[in-house]
């Protein structure tokens, strides 16, 4: 596995490492939300080269994720303990070496809104350097 680091630019100068993050998608495949974010994500992720991990409450994947873990009681309570509601798409970014979750979004949206709620999040919490 190629682990040179992948710069993403945030929008006040600062570059991140994605290797660092992966996001984490929870999904089910009768979501109708779902199949509208999921090309979003999966377009994103081929350009940008982060990780996503689906996570699906009916255990059944859909097309630009077919394989996908089941949500097991463990894994709704580790990410949802913080009183988000448990709804689909959610969308976590996770700190690969820290398994800290930063919750990006719920429900769809398009690139742009995506790359800016990731912005905002990765800003928020202060990483990235100034190169």
């Amino acid at each position: 596995q190629d682990t040179s680091p992948v710069w993403y630019t945030l929008s006040d100068g600062r570059k991140v490492n994605l290797q660092d993050w992966k996001v984490v998608l929870f999904m089910q495949s009768t979501c109708q939300y779902c199949r509208q974010f999921a090309p979003v994500l999966k377009a994103f992720s081929q350009q940008t080269g982060l990780d996503v991990f689906p996570i699906s409450l009916d255990g059944k994947g859909d097309a630009e994720f077919p394989d996908v873990l089941p949500a097991t009681p463990d894994v709704m309570v580790e990410y949802f303990q913080s009183g988000l509601p448990v709804a689909t798409p959610t969308t976590f970014l996770v700190n690969v070496n820290t398994l800290e979750a930063l919750p990006l979004l719920q429900g769809a949206t398009d690139e742009q809104g995506f790359m800016a709620r990731m912005d905002t999040v990765l800003q928020m919490r202060g990483v990235g350097n100034n190169g």
